[in-house]
C-alpha cells in the first residue's frame, strides 16, 4: 500500500532545512524537481514520506519530472511529530 505524502514546506534550500533539523521529523526528504515544460525553472521542498518511491510516484503521477530526492534531514520521530499551528 502506498504511503502518503505531504508536502511540508515549498520553495525552501538545503540551508533553510539543515536550520530548521531539530524541528523536522526524521522522514522528511528534500526534494527538486520540475515540469519537463519548464525551461530553467525548478522546485525545491521538504517532503514527508516513508519511502522515496511514494515521493517519486506521486510527482511522476502529476506530471513532474523528479530531479533529486535527498534524505536525512530532522531529528524528530514521525509518531511523535506534530505541526505547531499558531
Amino acid at each position: 500500500m502506498k504511503e502518503p505524502v505531504v508536502i511540508h514546506f515549498e520553495n525552501t534550500t538545503k540551508e533553510k532545512v539543515i536550520k530548521l533539523n531539530n524541528e523536522l521529523p526524521s522522514d522528511i526528504h528534500l526534494v527538486r524537481y520540475k515540469k519537463p515544460t519548464w525551461k530553467k525553472k525548478e522546485k525545491v521542498s521538504a517532503i514527508r514520506a516513508y519511502r522515496k518511491v511514494d515521493i517519486f510516484d506521486t510527482l511522476h503521477d502529476q506530471g513532474y519530472q523528479v530531479l533529486e530526492i535527498e534524505s536525512g534531514f530532522g531529528r524528530i520521530r514521525p509518531n511523535v511529530f506534530t505541526t505547531k499551528c499558531d
